[in-house]
């Protein structure tokens, strides 16, 4: 019998933990024709993802008092950078394939990267120009594939692609508040509660008050869809790659969630009957090396390394 060291477990960990999140966001747009809509979805994502939660909060004991200025930030994280990135990405997914809008949303960390260049007084090395470029190229190859005929709708298709390179710069807001405002050093969990919980109060507001909550009209098989998107990228996904940062340092597990867009068109493919053309996949290597290089290239304000929790 082989044995597996932590490290060894670490990855294997955090690789299944990006199959899994891959997995879970090919089922949101399997809800469009059932009932369910960006707007519904993310509300639901959010809320059915509580009482996971609470359970995982119970079970370790987690403090959940905050101070009223963490609150204050708990608040603006959660409506600016989860309740709007998710929203974002899952009106994308209905307008462009999950295996092109996946990819764009990862650049997030060139995002992250410009804003700490524009905010935080941080520099351009050789290593976040190339990395830039390259991610940029990427991005460009995924907007001809689409637009070459991929997508029936040229009008959507460039509304879909531009929210995708939105998300990615509202996940960027997302991260470097984190890091500014302190709460990276609180428990994972409990930040995650607490944004789940803001989002869902955001989400409910803005889709009663403009009559996009589709809660009467889902289907049976759109909520088990959606009970069970929350209870993978919940319990299961973010569980795994908190222990896979545990064996392995954030940075690592950084490196292997890029696999988790890479799963998203595999999964797009086989799920959605979504095509996987050669420009595809020279976008998403060009996007995988450009993530890459950023993650290894060093930067004195913001580690994007330690940012990687997927609350959205």
């Amino acid at each position: 019998m082989i044995k597996m060291n932590n490290k060894t477990n670490g990855i294997l960990l955090t690789m299944l933990s990006s199959i899994i999140f891959g997995f879970a966001f090919t089922l949101g747009p399997m809800t469009y024709s059932l009932g369910c809509n960006p707007v519904t979805l993310t509300f639901l994502r959010n809320f059915l993802s509580l009482p996971f939660l609470i359970i995982i909060v119970f079970i370790l004991k987690i403090n959940l008092k905050v101070s009223k200025k963490q609150l204050f930030h708990l608040i603006i994280l959660g409506f600016i950078g989860n309740s709007i990135t998710t929203l974002l990405l899952n009106i994308a997914f209905s307008l462009v394939d999950v295996g092109i809008v996946t990819p764009i949303h990862f650049t997030y960390p060139i995002f992250v990267t410009i804003g700490c260049v524009l905010f935080f007084k941080d520099k351009f090395n050789k290593q976040k120009i190339i990395a830039l470029i390259i991610s940029m190229l990427g991005i460009a190859c995924f907007f001809f594939s689409a637009l070459g005929g991929d997508q029936p709708n040229s009008k959507n298709t460039i509304l879909g692609l531009f929210l995708a390179v939105l998300s990615g710069a509202f996940y960027a807001f997302y991260i470097i508040y984190m890091d500014r405002s302190g709460l990276k050093n609180e428990e994972p969990f409990k930040i995650t509660f607490y944004i789940a919980l803001i989002s869902s109060i955001s989400m409910f507001l803005y889709g009663s008050f403009t009559n996009k909550l589709t809660l009467e009209t889902m289907t049976n098989k759109a909520w088990i869809i959606s009970f069970i998107f929350a209870f993978l990228c919940t319990v299961l996904g973010l569980s795994l790659l908190q222990l896979g940062i545990k064996h392995v340092g954030p940075s690592t597990a950084a490196v292997i969630s890029t696999f988790e867009p890479i799963t998203s068109v595999i999964f797009g493919a086989i799920l959605l009957g979504e095509h996987i053309t050669f420009l595809k996949i020279v976008a998403c290597i060009l996007i995988f090396i450009g993530v890459l290089i950023l993650s290894f290239a060093k930067s004195k304000k913001i580690n994007v390394n330690n940012s990687i929790l997927k609350d959205f």
